[in-house]
């Protein structure tokens, strides 16, 4: 997920007949958020990256098994970095790549609306501002499993995570 500090407008509701004032800005600094989720148990694993490239995910994915252990998978969707990434590391990992224009059937996806919607209609001073602002979000999150939970098992992906353990 690209963040940055250009403003998120988002719905924002107000008296009838009056427009509702929503901050702008447009300043032109963003970063990467990269989450790994576990939809079942809840659990997740967060990185702030400076830039969502081959060269930045790499050493994140080769982390990886030091926190989910040896058999895990990864959905990609369809953008360059992740093809790249697939790539070179096909001889080791398990990836399931989602079809075009799909995040509804990516668990991270509904994660990262969560988060957007958080910091919607916001002016930070800084990236690092809002850096701490999302870690704050995630945070709350890390501390109540149930939550994420309910944003990420759907009930279709809970049967595609048992069909693959079964094999």
């Amino acid at each position: 997920m690209r963040y940055g500090l250009i403003i998120n407008p988002w719905r924002n509701w107000g008296p009838v007949g009056q427009r509702v004032r929503i901050p702008k800005q447009m300043e032109f600094e963003w970063g990467y958020l990269w989450a790994e989720i576990e939809p079942s148990s809840g659990d997740f694993n967060i990185w702030l990256l400076p830039e969502m490239n081959a060269l930045s995910l790499l050493p994140v994915i080769e982390q990886m098994p030091e926190y989910w252990g040896e058999k895990f998978g990864l959905v990609f969707d369809n953008s360059s970095v992740h093809k790249s990434i697939s790539m070179s590391l096909s001889d080791k990992l398990s990836f399931k790549f989602l079809p075009p224009y799909s995040p509804e059937l990516n668990p991270v996806e509904r994660f990262f609306e969560e988060l957007r919607r958080r910091i919607a209609n916001r002016v930070f001073g800084s990236l690092s501002e809002l850096e701490s602002t999302l870690l704050e979000i995630i945070d709350e999150y890390i501390n109540d499993k149930e939550k994420v939970r309910q944003l990420c098992s759907y009930s279709w992906i809970l049967e595609q995570i048992q069909g693959d353990n079964d094999t």
